[in-house]
């Protein structure tokens, strides 16, 4: 793949994107534009050996990720780019709305609600409609929502708030409910777009020949859009026949995200009351096998084993009993 500020190029070999290239910068010489080559760089899927490509005697470079049309795309299909790019830059504007609107008290929760939704989550989820994520992706982007939320609200960890309440309060839904709105609103226009139209050819297309590696396979975009549907309740066999009616779609999609998003907040409340209805034995010790250190707590126990065995691993000839001291 070759990419420019504006055009993108993609061939299976190192010839044939060469050819392209060469038609590319034709046509560019035609209407008199130059190509920048600073601008223009290769990236390259699982090749052995790097391509050389080269416009008018000048090799451009290969790289493993490329920003392309404000997305960050990567040589191995990984979103982590993207989401710390994401999250970078809603966290530089919610820095830079602190004093002018987080921090003035004139104006409502209501409009400092509107104004987060317009800037910072806009950017938080910009092209989110397209990605394939993962739970831990997810989770992730969800944490710097929640934090930016109490943030405006004026909660600290000290208060003891759950994010069933902050977002109660801010009312407005987790980033799982968004990342799975988005992504079915974009599924439905694709599905209703004209035979021929690239993003409903890569939706439903079939490869012809190849064969799958051993090991799990990458998440596919058809995988995470299954998933929304299931948390939505959605029937997947029969989605296009509820997508064609429009307002059934959106009646149904919005219930859907809704019921998800409770049963969210309840499991997590059920875990919530599990935890703390937990209640160790009163014969119950948290004494570290290995330098006998008294941990008080069962988690201080795994964290202080963890760190105690691995010590003992680099240093065999000390005694037990240094560690505890």
């Amino acid at each position: 793949m070759l990419f420019a500020d504006d055009a993108a190029l993609v061939s299976h070999t190192n010839d044939g994107l060469q050819r392209l290239m060469d038609h590319f910068a034709g046509a560019c010489k035609e209407f008199a534009l130059t190509i920048s080559i600073k601008k223009t760089e290769v990236m390259t899927q699982d090749a052995p050996i790097p391509p050389t490509i080269s416009i008018n005697d000048s090799r451009l470079e290969t790289v493993d990720n490329f920003r392309y049309l404000g997305s960050i795309i990567s040589s191995n299909v990984s979103l982590d780019a993207e989401i710390n790019a994401r999250i970078g830059n809603a966290a530089a504007v919610m820095s830079k709305l602190q004093k002018r609107v987080w921090e003035n008290k004139n104006l409502t929760l209501n409009t400092k609600m509107k104004v987060y939704q317009a800037c910072v989550l806009s950017t938080l989820l910009y092209g989110s409609k397209t990605w394939t994520t993962h739970a831990k992706q997810e989770k992730k982007l969800n944490v710097f929502h929640m934090r930016c939320l109490c943030k405006i609200l004026g909660i600290t960890w000290e208060d003891k708030v759950t994010n069933s309440e902050v977002l109660s309060k801010a009312k407005l839904s987790t980033i799982f409910a968004m990342l799975s709105e988005r992504r079915l609103r974009w599924l439905v226009h694709v599905h209703r777009m004209e035979e021929g139209r690239i993003p409903k050819d890569l939706l439903y297309g079939q490869l012809e020949c190849g064969s799958r590696p051993r090991g799990r396979p990458h998440l596919r975009y058809r995988d995470s859009c299954k998933r929304d549907l299931q948390s939505a309740n959605i029937n997947i066999n029969s989605w296009e026949d509820l997508a064609s009616q429009r307002s059934a779609w959106r009646v149904a999609l919005k219930s859907g995200i809704n019921r998800a998003e409770e049963d969210r907040c309840k499991k997590q409340a059920s875990k919530r009351e599990k935890r703390k209805a937990f209640v160790s034995p009163p014969d119950t010790t948290f004494i570290c096998d290995t330098c006998t250190k008294d941990c008080h707590s069962r988690i201080g126990l795994y964290s202080h084993c963890r760190s105690c065995s691995l010590a003992a691993r680099r240093n065999p000839s000390s005694s037990v009993m240094d560690g505890g001291q």
